[in-house]
Formats: C-alpha cells, structure tokens, sequence
C-alpha cells in the first residue's frame, strides 16, 4: 500500500546531495516503426496525403528529410517516446560518386540535428536530448531529467528486421504505424550526466529512515529484513504536475503530491525493493522522497544500496541491517 503521511523530523548536519563519481552512463534505446521521409515533392498541397506507401525520388544531395521513429523500450524495459530527425541530407568522399560532395573525409549521409523525447511506459515526460553532427552523433543538450548531460550517440542493427524505410514526402505520415515495411535499430547512448540520481547524504549517512517514527537507520537501530523504509534523494526527474527546476514542490495537504514520472528501482544487494512511493518532498527544493521495502530474504550485515531513475544508476550507498 502507497504510503500517504508526512512526518516531520530534525536534522542537524547540513544536507548535501550524495556525492557522485563521474563515469559514463549507457541508455540503449529501441526504435521501431522507422520512415524516412524525402522532401522530394515541390507542390506543398501534394505532401503528406497519399495514404499508401510511397517510393521517394533519387535525391543524392542537397536534399531536406525528416526521419521518424517510435521508442519502444530504454535498456530493456518498456517505455515510450519519439525521435524526429528533420534535416539536410549530405555525404561526403574523398573519391565521391556523382551527386556526392568531395572532401578529406570520408562520412556518409549525415544528420545534423536529432531529437529525442523519452516518456516513461505510460507516456509521461522523463527527459529530451538533442544531438547532432558526423557520426558518432555529440550530445549538443538535455531537458528534463537530462539536464545538462554530455556524450554521444551510436546505432545498431536489430538481426533479421529491415533498419528502416524510405517514402516520399506525398506519404500521409499520420498513417506510418499501419505501414509495412517500416524499420527497426537500436541507438546507444554514451552519457555523462550533469547530475546523477542520488540517495542524499550528510555527515552521519544516507538520509534513509524509518517509516514506522522516521528515526534515521544506523549502527544504533538497524533496518530490519521486509522493512519499510523512507529515503531523501536528489536529481530523480520530472514530476506531475510539472515544476521548473529550482522551485519548491507544492506543499501538502493543500496540494496534491508531485508524482515523480520516471520508473525509479531500489535495490538491495542487488535484490529488487518494493518501491511504493516516489514524489517531490513537499515544500522543498530539489529533494525527493522515495518509500522502498527491503527484501524479506536480506541477511545481517552491512546491506548495499542503488538507486535507478530516469534509466541512470546512483552511486551505491551502504545501511546497516540486523
């Protein structure tokens, strides 16, 4: 059962999120439902109305596109989401065939911008990339949970399905998922974020209590197998309702709570927790709270922690259980 109170406690160290280790992060995403669109209709009344599939003209150079795909999963587990590409299509050789630019390097058809709107599996905005320029793609932004990353972006082939389809610009877009034909591929992903999902950490520990009075889990009371516990944590994503970056989550019980809209994962030595709550801390800045039940099978000991949000790994934090 989600937990739904708010209990206030003291806390004398000062708060700082959990200090993180820079290191790449990779988000492989799944693509289906591929079309490349060629702006090769001139009459603007001819585009997008033919509902059936197209054949676009020969157009080796110089010629506008617009790619599309479907997300359909980010590291293996469902989600939602959309790449559109719309840009210049251009290839370069230092011994081009006719219709290619000739160059030192030698670069295929290239795609100068490419958007990326990720949602979480019911359609809720986790966070946006733009990249662009010769391939591998640089990471030129992020939104959203992405804020201010850096990297990369590569692509694979999915065995056995067609990597894409080209159609005309006279092609009815709207009709692109009843098409057969259309592509399937993978894009890997190569980030090094901004900020990264953390357990929050003071002086004394992780910022991680007890449900039952919120008193915090250390060497004095240990956290018990099966345990329900509450956690501060930062940097976890976008929430519902949505709220610029810096600005207090709404206070509560005058507001409803601010759902996080990302999928977020607790382990315990690896073991998936139960996690049964995850919003915006009322009132506060940037701080999470984020309800999590142990493993009833955890043995004593020092038990090792990790948070997953928005698809990115925390760094591991560590709480005693007896």
């Amino acid at each position: 059962m989600r937990a739904t109170f708010l209990v206030a406690f003291a806390i004398t160290a000062p708060l700082c999120a959990q200090t993180q280790t820079p290191r790449v992060v990779v988000l492989e995403l799944e693509l289906e439902n591929s079309v490349m669109y060629m702006m090769d209709v001139a009459d603007p009344a001819k585009r997008a109305v033919d509902p059936n599939p197209t054949t676009p003209a020969d157009i080796k150079a110089f010629n506008q596109a617009c790619q599309i795909d479907d997300i359909i999963a980010v590291n293996g587990k469902p989600a939602k989401g959309l790449h559109m590409t719309c840009s210049w299509r251009m290839g370069f050789s230092p011994s081009p065939a006719p219709g290619w630019g000739i160059a030192d390097a030698a670069i295929g058809n290239t795609w100068p911008n490419c958007n990326w709107e990720l949602l979480s599996k019911d359609g809720k905005f986790v966070g946006r990339f733009v990249d662009g320029g010769f391939y591998p793609h640089s990471v030129l932004g992020g939104a959203g949970a992405y804020l201010g990353a850096r990297g990369e972006h590569r692509s694979s082939a999915i065995p056995g399905r067609p990597s894409g389809r080209a159609a005309s610009a006279s092609e009815d877009p709207s009709r692109r998922r009843l098409q057969s034909g259309n592509g399937a591929y993978k894009v890997q992903y190569y980030l090094i974020p901004l900020l990264y999902p953390g357990f929050e950490v003071t002086a004394q520990g992780p910022s991680i209590f007890h449900a039952d009075d919120f008193s915090p889990v250390n060497e004095s009371r240990p956290a018990r197998p099966g345990e329900l516990l509450v956690a501060r944590a930062r940097n976890i994503g976008p929430t519902t309702p949505d709220l610029p970056p810096g600005q207090p989550f709404p206070a509560w019980p005058a507001n409803p709570f601010a759902e996080v809209n990302s999928d977020v994962e607790v382990t315990a030595n690896g073991a998936a927790a139960l996690v049964s709550n995850k919003i915006g801390w009322p009132g506060e800045i940037g701080v999470y709270r984020i309800d999590f039940r142990l493993p009833d099978s955890l043995k004593a000991g020092s038990v090792t922690l990790q948070l997953t949000a928005a698809w990115v790994p925390s760094d591991e934090v560590k709480i005693p259980v007896q």
